[in-house]
């Protein structure tokens, strides 16, 4: 058995970066079967790959991907990606509050098998740009000590490798519009946002008061990308390959259609750790005027506000209760978030019980963390209206 470390993104040429391993072997025709277990997958690492997936097709009798959702790190166009191939997919999720976090990339052969273990997702930084560190293991399959390794893995993860888990999920259109709706999975731009974003040293500094070692943080030179391995949604094709294309939205006129101007430390989640956060941002009336008259939210948002969007009854016990699905393009203090898919709800029942307010805004599970990191209390909630599209600004 032949055993190999694989570094990658340390330095500015990475050659033996897992995603060249990846096209190198999908490209051969000694395989017959392939398996990726990956905790997050992204729309250009899923797109760089699929050339090579689809061709393997002529060559491989298998080829199957399990990928994990936690943490917003697989977005809902990855999961379109996966479907695009056209292979045997499937989703691990689980309730409770653990991460499904494998990176396996396994080949198999009549006589030759490649295993590559480490720390590279299936995302185009976690392939090639990433600081990652992974093994490569080659054997034959007469190799024992070879063998008893993947035994050892196919005997550990034996539900996964057999596709009986219980909370592997085959991948289909209805199964990922779920899981978005759910707020499970996010799109690619707030997963590019909640995963690439770092804060600029000098805004650092500002902060500190106390002395510190550190005057500045070098540049350091960045492994290069394949041009596949970009988001294909930012490209264009042309007879050489991919070029880039920026784009700027055209804006409508907005209109602001309710506000509230200062959050309390129960609107933006900002409790003591022995109490449990509420989730939600309740639609209250807060002083707000249309035309120097004030709203009348026990109904303004719902019949007025989002009145278009589709409102179902979820509760088989109550006839008031309805809730519907909505997209907000969130921006929180001068940062563009991404665009989410929050749950609102209403039910007259909560006229009598909770400050006269019926409607209630969902923060969601992938925009919580942008909310504690900002700590928008006392900040400003602005929220837009632009033709059928809605906007949140926090200022």
């Amino acid at each position: 058995m032949n055993i190999s470390f694989l570094g990658q993104g340390f330095e500015e040429k990475s050659p033996n970066a897992v995603g060249n391993f990846l096209i190198d072997f999908l490209n051969r025709k000694e395989f017959d079967s392939f398996t990726g277990i990956v905790a997050f997958a992204s729309e250009s690492g899923v797109y760089g790959l699929s050339k090579h997936l689809k061709s393997a097709k002529a060559n491989f009798k298998n080829l199957n991907l399990i990928v994990g959702i936690d943490l917003g790190g697989t977005s809902k166009e990855a999961l379109e990606e996966v479907l695009d191939l056209d292979i045997n997919s499937y989703i691990f999720y689980q309730m409770e509050q653990v991460v499904f976090h494998p990176k396996i990339y396994l080949f198999e052969g009549s006589r030759n098998i490649k295993l590559i273990i480490g720390s590279s997702n299936l995302t185009t930084s976690g392939l090639f740009t990433n600081v990652e560190s992974s093994i490569l293991f080659e054997f034959d399959t007469d190799d024992k000590d070879g063998q008893s390794l993947l035994s050892e893995i196919k005997s550990y993860y034996k539900s996964i490798f057999d596709f009986s888990d219980p909370n592997l999920f085959k991948i289909n259109k209805s199964l990922i519009l779920f899981f978005f709706q759910l707020g499970v999975v996010i799109d690619e731009k707030t997963r590019k946002a909640l995963f690439m974003q770092k804060p600029k040293l000098t805004s650092i500094s500002t902060k500190i008061t106390v002395a510190t070692p550190i005057s500045k943080v070098p540049k350091r030179n960045m492994a290069k990308v394949p041009t596949l391995f970009h988001s294909k949604t930012n490209m264009t094709s042309t007879t050489k390959g991919y070029v880039f294309v920026k784009t700027t939205p055209l804006r409508q006129q907005k209109d602001l259609v309710w506000q509230k101007r200062s959050l309390s430390k129960s609107d933006a989640q900002m409790v003591k750790k022995t109490t449990k956060p509420t989730g939600n941002l309740k639609l209250s009336q807060a002083f707000f005027k249309l035309k120097g008259l004030k709203i009348d939210q026990t109904s303004y948002f719902r019949d007025i506000i989002f009145k278009h969007i589709t409102w179902i009854k979820t509760k088989a016990n109550s006839t008031t209760y309805e809730e519907a699905q909505c997209s907000f393009d969130i921006t929180i203090l001068g940062n563009y978030i991404g665009s989410f898919v929050l749950k609102l709800s209403h039910d007259s029942v909560r006229i009598a019980g909770q400050s006269n307010v019926p409607t209630w805004l969902h923060w969601g599970n992938s925009l919580m963390p942008f909310l504690l990191k900002y700590n928008i209390t006392r900040k400003s909630f602005n929220l837009y209206q632009e033709n059928k599209k809605f906007i949140i600004e926090i200022v």
